[in-house]
């Protein structure tokens, strides 16, 4: 439990007074001389579990450029029977992640954010596997492809580094994932033109290439959902395998449709699949950012969440930037 003590002016009491009624803390306001007048003076009862929440409202509602305007909380001992009460009411409001969680989060997200040699080799086993699947319309072995992939790491490294404020972190997390698709193109154009020579590559597209040289607006909103569905798994405690095949799988195949049609010379196919790949990309990193939004997962410091929200909020303006180009240019294709 802590003790909040709140210094404002007369005129700014009406919104303190709301802040901490919406948060149903015990509290109680007194009016106190200061050196620029009458001030008051609330003292509240709070959760350590909520501090930072209401910590931040007030600082929105207050001027705390004032000398005599501060906002200080600090542990006490003891509790009564009400207090008990507005915990419980409180972790029924809004769910909080403890400080061990969250290091928790964060340790797993920096150890699956870097890839090393030996995921950079899987990727490209997966591409090899991918393409043999790709061009003989062997969903089985698309199938497998993605299970080889370790795309799911690197995405959720950079929307917990994203909403920690860490933005370093998630850069490094961003370059993990170009790595990879770097490695998945490279492995397929060179692997397709080596079956070129060899005589041993279709004359055409197949329908499974062809499937993923279409791009479109569905394809972005289905990524979304897989971007969260991916991050929820992983902060839930879900086998990651669930959600990771399925995010490879909306990277994986078109990645190697890039490499395969740039090599055989399908321009309509190269271009397709390079949009969707695109989309794909934007959308599974806004929806994992979402997840994690939507899960409330944040840093325990009050100055850290400010940092956070910063970061988070033009991390989202600049994805729906994109997408929103993304769209504007499906709709005028």
């Amino acid at each position: 439990m802590l003790r909040l003590q709140v210094y404002c002016d007369e005129s700014e009491g009406e919104r303190v007074s709301g802040i901490l009624s919406k948060w149903n803390v015990q509290f109680y306001v007194e009016s106190v001389n200061g050196g620029s007048g009458s001030l008051l003076k609330f003292t509240a009862f709070v959760p350590d579990f909520v501090i930072n929440d209401i910590v931040d409202e007030l600082g929105k509602a207050l001027d705390l450029r004032k000398a005599h305007s501060s906002i200080t909380w600090s542990p006490v001992s003891g509790r009564s029977v009400k207090y008990t009460n507005s915990v419980k009411a409180l972790r029924k409001f809004k769910r909080r992640w403890s400080l061990a969680a969250i290091e928790g989060l964060i340790e797993t997200a920096n150890s699956q954010a870097q890839v090393d040699p030996i995921q950079l080799t899987l990727g490209a086993v997966a591409s090899i596997v991918a393409l043999f699947g790709l061009i003989h319309d062997s969903i089985v072995m698309i199938i497998s492809a993605m299970l080889l992939s370790p795309i799911l790491g690197p995405l959720y490294g950079f929307s917990i580094n994203i909403v920690m404020g860490k933005g370093r972190d998630a850069l490094e997390a961003v370059l993990s994932i170009i790595k990879l698709l770097s490695v998945i193109f490279v492995s397929a154009f060179v692997a397709s033109l080596l079956l070129r020579v060899g005589g041993t590559m279709p004359g055409g597209p197949t329908s499974e290439i062809l499937l993923r040289g279409q791009s479109g607006i569905v394809y972005i909103v289905l990524a979304m959902l897989l971007g969260y569905a991916g991050v929820v798994a992983i902060v839930s405690r879900i086998p990651e395998i669930l959600a990771g095949v399925s995010i490879a799988a909306a990277l994986v195949p078109p990645t190697t449709v890039i490499g395969i049609s740039l090599a055989m010379g399908w321009g309509d196919v190269f271009w397709g699949s390079l949009v969707l790949t695109v989309e794909n990309v934007l959308g599974l990193l806004s929806g994992s950012l979402l997840g994690l939004y939507i899960l409330n997962v944040s840093p325990r410091s009050y100055y850290e969440r400010r940092a956070a929200k910063i970061y988070t909020r033009r991390t989202m303006i600049v994805l729906t930037a994109m997408v929103g180009a993304l769209v504007l240019l499906e709709l005028l294709g």
